[in-house]
C-alpha cells in the first residue's frame, strides 16, 4: 500500500504529468508486487519559485520539467527491486516525454506501525492483514 507524491512544476501538461504517474504505478505493480488496486498517489502542482533542486547534483542536468517522486511503502523490498523500480518509473518518463535528467526518486521505508488507513486505527492492529 504505497503511498506515492509527485511534485512537479505547474507548466506540466496534465496528460504528460498522468503518464508519469501511471508509470509509477505500473513500476510498482511490476518490480514490488504492489496489488494493482493499490493506488494513492498525490500529485502537486508548484510554481517555478517553489521548487527549489540543485541542477546538477547526482551527476544529472535537471531543466525546468525536474520532477521530485516520493514513494512511502512497507519495508522489505530487495535492492535489487528498488534499483528495478527506479529505471522501470525513468523508462515510463522517458516514453511520456520526460527527459531522464528531470526524474529524481526518493523511497521512505516503514512498517504496519507507522500506517494508519481510517477510524484511527494502526495498520498493524487491523484483522486480516
Amino acid at each position: 500500500m504505497p503511498l506515492t507524491k509527485i511534485a512537479a512544476p505547474k507548466h506540466i501538461p496534465p496528460t504528460k504529468l498522468k503518464a508519469l504517474a501511471d508509470g509509477v504505478q505500473e513500476g510498482l505493480v511490476t518490480t514490488c508486487k504492489v496489488p494493482p488496486e493499490d493506488l494513492f498517489q498525490l500529485i502537486t502542482h508548484l510554481e517555478p519559485n517553489d521548487m527549489i533542486l540543485d541542477p546538477h547534483f547526482g551527476g544529472v542536468t535537471r531543466s525546468s520539467e525536474a520532477c521530485v517522486i516520493e514513494i512511502v511503502f512497507l519495508a522489505g523490498r530487495t535492492d535489487d527491486q528498488k534499483r528495478a523500480l527506479f529505471r522501470h518509473v525513468v523508462e515510463k518518463a522517458v516514453q511520456a516525454g520526460f527527459r531522464s535528467d528531470d526524474i529524481m526518486i526518493a523511497l521512505i521505508e516503514n512498517t504496519r506501525m507507522d500506517w494508519s488507513l481510517g477510524h484511527g486505527v494502526a495498520y498493524a492492529d487491523q484483522h486480516g492483514h
